[in-house]
């Protein structure tokens, strides 16, 4: 298996692009016997499902599979083939505990149905939803759905769970403004934007005075500014401001777009100027069950794993939520070491060692169904 992991390290592709990464996933799928394989869902999406009843319900895992477009600085020597683009979230680690399961489901012919689902584009917050929309899932009867994701800073192996929200709802926002542009010895004569980006970067700080510890927190990343051209004999005439906002709770985000809007929509009216937002990566807030968070956290302690209860939801997104918006389920981590560095950081590496233990966990969670 750490063989696996580190040859799907080495053909890191981008979400959208992960066509090796799904051949390879096939490749390995079929010496296992599912009883179904469904491929290039949603994309390079692969669907196994070992189905013993079709009466049954279904349990079904799933792990996202595509990398991230990060210049991979760590000289190891399976690191990334493709020039920057590299595994820097433990996404080749969370297919390869995936693929671990399916061998285990293949050796041990558990009495109960289920469901492996490899997807891609998780970065972009499209790939649950592309998937969902195939209607694939929709004929294996899912009564349970598992997510789970690798946490660099917590001891190795251990299984990190919260009822409720486990991670925090986010969007990209991108509001371009429209005035006039003019000659910079006459700017009176032109409508400039810069006041009103200055305005709007003060209403977005207003989000960051929240309270983390609470449900209503919200927050405002700025990401990138840019008002007019480099030209200084032309006073701007537009510029776009963009920011990633994040919240705990859908609809404290809700709220939090609908004031940026009116916000908006009144500092341009003061301003005489026109305006359009967009939005992007939009991840709605992982909101778990909490009968399934407790069938995790018993399942761990009969394998004797160590176990991590977290009292404020993380602020990273995921876009595991739209299956919890149409299935019963639960996101939880698992520990990557103390030392580990943090996601995202050019040199990460996921750590091998819980590979196999995430994998049991999950048998452990599927046998407990059998009927």
């Amino acid at each position: 298996m750490t063989n696996i992991r580190h040859t799907l390290h080495s053909m890191a592709e981008l979400s959208g692009n992960e066509k090796n990464t799904h051949n390879f996933i096939v490749e390995q799928l079929q010496s296992l016997c599912p009883t179904h394989i469904n491929t290039m869902v949603g994309g390079y999406g692969v669907v196994a499902a070992w189905i013993y009843n079709p009466t049954l319900s279904t349990i079904a895992f799933r792990a996202d599979i595509d990398a991230l477009p990060i210049l991979e600085t760590s000289d190891i020597e399976y690191k990334s083939c493709t020039k920057g683009v590299s595994h820097k979230c433990g996404h080749d680690g969370h297919t390869t505990i995936l693929l671990r399961l399916a061998q285990l489901i293949h050796l041990k012919h558990p009495k109960c149905n289920i469901v492996l689902i490899f997807q891609p584009e998780e970065e972009t917050g499209q790939g649950a939803r592309k998937i969902l929309k195939t209607k694939i899932l929709e004929q294996y009867n899912i009564d349970k759905i598992y997510g789970f994701h690798n946490l660099p800073h917590y001891p190795t192996g251990t299984v990190v769970m919260k009822q409720g929200t486990f991670a925090a709802a986010s969007t990209g926002i991108t509001i371009t403004l429209k005035g006039r542009q003019t000659h910079a010895a006459h700017p009176e004569k032109g409508i400039n934007p810069t006041m009103a980006v200055a305005q709007i970067i003060m209403m977005m700080n207003n989000f960051n005075l929240s309270n983390i510890a609470t449900t209503s927190f919200t927050q405002a990343t700025p990401i990138h500014t840019r008002i007019g051209n480099v030209a200084f004999g032309t006073s701007a005439g537009e510029a776009q401001v963009m920011y990633t906002l994040r919240a705990f709770d859908n609809n404290t985000m809700k709220q939090m777009l609908q004031q940026i809007e009116n916000n908006t929509n009144e500092i341009c009216r003061q301003h005489k100027l026109k305006h359009h937002i967009e939005y992007c990566e939009t991840f709605a807030a992982v909101e778990n069950t909490p009968e399934i968070v407790n069938d995790i956290y018993h399942a761990a302690l009969s394998l004797n794993m160590p176990t991590q209860w977290i009292d404020t939801p993380f602020r990273w997104s995921e876009d595991f939520a739209e299956y919890l918006k149409q299935y019963t389920g639960a996101y939880f981590g698992i520990g990557a070491g103390i030392d580990s560095l943090e996601l995202h950081h050019p040199s990460y590496d996921f750590n091998d060692k819980i590979i196999e233990p995430t994998a049991q966990l999950l048998y452990k969670l599927a046998v407990s169904n059998e009927q």
